[in-house]
């Protein structure tokens, strides 16, 4: 049990108390540290003490989301699920840059919307930033292609020179050499690469407007620029969404990204996450109720064949084992969306589920025409961070089907609260 769980790790909110017993805390803690270390000298030496803080922070402290380790809340996430006004002010955000894509890609909802595109401008993003004055980590990415946003860049420069830990995660379909250099030299600590096939007919089916091809050179730019710079970050990490139509490639998939590189080269503690498909009804045709088991076996000896393969995690695979809305945290760290209008959501797991407008409905405020203290600490957001986690109350209408957690208990004994 140890070996496999040490190959095929659990991952997010599927990783389960009995798994981090039977693993060893203590030992995870020094393992993951131990692992590290390349990255944390590299922090000290080349970016700095703040930057140092915010990926200790990032692996510690951060609830949800790209490269947090959630470690703080093994420890003092009882408390603060009991008693939601201990929780901070937000020292995590997740921004949308843009909306703007040129590409179809057939699991994604801006694929499915029509609701016109809409661009987040230096300015706006600046204003935001600046009214989180502990800000640690931040992922800046959202349902359009950030790259077509020409501030980018800039606002990953204006992110890092805060020491903020950035993350993002790309389909690497306009990551040329020229952008590949420049994310590494800003300082990036993670990127996570779309990317839902082992072979071209399978990727490009999935993602319509990408060429394979140009997305396997772009990744070797940006392997080229870590190697350049002689920098372990980012750490490159893979999401590669589970359908019906790309399933019995996983184990390829493990074989692939090891043909492109050796482990070593990908970061310190670099993976490859197998995720299940967020529905909504125009893909529903594309759901996999369940990964066959011979399909699992085969994609954990693949990563067993050999030591320079990355280790597989899978997430949100199996909705049955879903831990109970009472035990989430991700409402620490707010999404701001920016269609059909700016709107302050609780968290990205809302996301993904091409109901836009009806999200706006329920939006806790327009994060740019008003000030997100307000917002965050107005009566309704105030009432819904008391209500999320409480075993006895409604399901906020935010919450309800939830991707990440079970809500159906919640839901069939209180109803869901449509105030929320």
């Amino acid at each position: 049990m140890r070996k496999f769980f040490e190959k095929l790790v659990p991952a997010d909110h599927e990783i389960t108390a009995k798994a981090v017993g039977e693993t060893n805390l203590f030992k995870m803690i020094v393992k993951a540290t131990w692992n590290y270390r390349r990255t944390m000298k590299y922090l000290l030496q080349h970016r700095g003490f703040k930057a140092f803080k915010s990926f200790i922070a990032t692996k510690t402290i951060v609830p949800t989301g790209e490269g947090s380790g959630e470690l703080a809340y093994y420890f003092i996430g009882g408390l603060i699920r009991k008693f939601p006004q201990l929780a901070p002010y937000p020292r995590w955000i997740e921004v949308e840059v843009t909306t703007k894509c040129n590409k179809r890609c057939l699991i994604c909802e801006h694929t499915w919307w029509d609701m016109p595109d809409r661009e987040l401008t230096l300015e706006g993003f600046t204003w935001l930033v600046d009214q989180f004055p502990k800000l640690t980590w931040c992922n800046l990415t959202g349902e359009g292609d950030a790259f077509l946003n020409r501030d980018y860049l800039e606002m990953i420069k204006y992110v890092k020179e805060k020491g903020v830990s950035v993350y993002l995660v790309d389909s690497f379909n306009l990551i040329n050499r020229e952008r590949a250099f420049q994310l590494v030299k800003l300082g990036v600590d993670g990127i996570y690469i779309s990317m839902d096939g082992a072979t071209k007919s399978t990727y490009e089916y999935h993602k319509e407007g990408c060429i394979f091809e140009n997305t396997i050179k772009n990744i070797k730019n940006i392997l080229e620029a870590k190697r350049y710079y002689k920098s372990p970050i980012p750490e490159i990490c893979f999401r590669f969404v589970i359908t019906n139509r790309n399933y019995k490639e996983m184990p390829d998939f493990i074989r692939l990204v090891r043909s492109i590189a050796p482990k070593s080269e990908w970061g310190d503690m670099a993976k490859i996450h197998f995720v299940g498909l967020l529905v909504f009804p125009e893909i529903q045709h594309l759901y996999l109720p369940k990964i066959p088991p011979q399909i699992l076996v085969e994609t954990v000896k693949a990563v067993e064949e050999s030591p320079d393969s990355l280790p597989a995690v899978f997430a949100h695979t199996e909705p049955e084992k879903f831990p109970s809305i009472n035990k989430c945290l991700a409402w620490m760290e707010p999404y701001f969306a920016l269609v059909p209008e700016p709107m302050t959501l609780p968290c990205c797991a809302v996301l993904m589920s091409n109901i836009r407008r009806e999200l706006a409905k329920h939006s806790f405020g327009n994060w740019l025409t008003q000030p997100f203290k307000e917002i965050w600490e107005s009566p309704r957001y105030k009432y819904f961070r008391h209500t999320v986690n409480k075993p006895n109350a409604k399901v906020p209408w935010f919450c309800k089907g939830c991707r990440s957690y079970d809500t159906k208990e919640r839901e069939e004994k209180f109803g869901v609260d449509n105030r929320l």
